[in-house]
């Protein structure tokens, strides 16, 4: 009996003295833990608050977004930078994003125009429809705030990407189908663009690619908008300037091209000192009667004043209502032919 006690003296020892062996392993992932908490605290310190946070993650989609020639939408801004708990902070993140877009970089989020209702199919759905047209579009995208004497070819230069030829290639084409529809009363019918194509040689290829994906890239983008109607069987296939179009260019950008081609611009003002004045007034008033201005308007505050480069924040005017029965449109057109013959 004494040598039994003994055996189980000497096993409740070896437990007793085990027992604390087991307590210090199950303590070590505690301590594990109560590292990663204090680690995980001292990091949350070092970095911003969610409102500053969201503030750069809208600056960075800006930016982004004006490089791949995207619209910066409101349902973009709450998926990738307010998310499901910042909805509430839209304006102070928005307005916050404003200020440093202006201050660091130069430009702001200017909003796109709604788009028109050009068909006559659109404006019977438009009657019938009992919702009210929204006048506000919800889509940004940026736009210079530099001063007019700063928006100049040797500050503005064409991004690299893919390259400074290819994109000012690309710039000039747009500006210039632009300006033609511009000046023919905001609205051209396929045949007649590509007539205009033709006299560029720009009617089966550009440098940036084939016409007919030009045009696409620019419907896509929003600088065009592309309508097909039909009329007494016919197909009508016609060309309005898009919303990008009239934030980019608009009235201000497609005055100054004018002005530039036929040698009344800022460079040539300057170089040639024999202008008649007379002569220039004469041009202003056909340029205003072409963009549908009021006889003694300037288009951009004054005849010699710089072309402003992409991305200003001048809007085109309303387009004018075009003419509906192709006998109107055919009568238009014979006009133009023999203006320019």
């Amino acid at each position: 009996m004494p040598l039994a006690r003994k055996r189980h003296a000497d096993h409740a020892d070896t437990q007793s003295t085990d027992t604390p062996r087991a307590t210090q392993r199950r303590q070590r992932p505690r301590e594990d833990s109560s590292d990663a908490e204090m680690s995980d605290r001292n990091d949350e310190v070092d970095t911003p608050s969610g409102a500053d946070a969201m503030t750069k993650k809208l600056v960075r989609l800006a930016l982004a977004s004006e490089y791949s020639r995207l619209p910066i939408r409101r349902t973009d801004i709450r998926d990738k930078v307010l998310g499901e708990h910042g909805s509430r902070q839209f304006k102070l993140v928005f307005d916050t994003a404003q200020s440093e877009l202006r201050s660091v970089f130069g430009m702001e989020m200017t909003e796109l125009p709604a788009r028109e209702k050009v068909t006559v199919t659109q404006r019977r759905a438009a009657l019938k429809s009992e919702k009210q047209a929204s006048t506000t579009t919800k889509s940004w995208v940026l736009t210079s705030t530099l001063p007019a004497k700063f928006r100049t070819p040797d500050i503005l230069v064409p991004t690299r990407a893919p390259s400074s030829a290819l994109e000012s290639t690309y710039t000039a084409l747009y500006s210039f189908v632009i300006a033609v529809i511009t000046l023919n009363k905001g609205v051209l019918a396929e045949p007649k663009l590509f007539r205009y194509l033709a006299r560029m040689n720009a009617d089966m290829e550009t440098p940036v690619d084939s016409t007919e994906k030009l045009l696409q890239r620019l419907c896509k983008e929003g600088y065009l908008v592309k309508t097909r109607e039909m009329d007494g069987g016919d197909e009508v296939i016609e060309y309005h300037v898009g919303p990008r179009g009239k934030i980019e260019v608009g009235t201000t950008g497609v005055a100054g091209l004018v002005r530039e081609v036929y040698g009344f611009g800022r460079v040539n003002a300057d170089e040639d000192t024999q202008v008649d004045p007379e002569e220039r007034e004469l041009f202003e008033q056909r340029l205003n009667r072409s963009l549908g201005l009021p006889a003694g308007a300037r288009s951009n505050g004054s005849p010699d004043a710089q072309q402003p480069q992409q991305g200003s924040a001048e809007r085109a005017r309303p387009a004018e209502p075009r003419r509906s029965s192709r006998r109107g449109r055919q009568e238009s057109e014979s006009e133009d032919e023999s203006e320019s013959d």
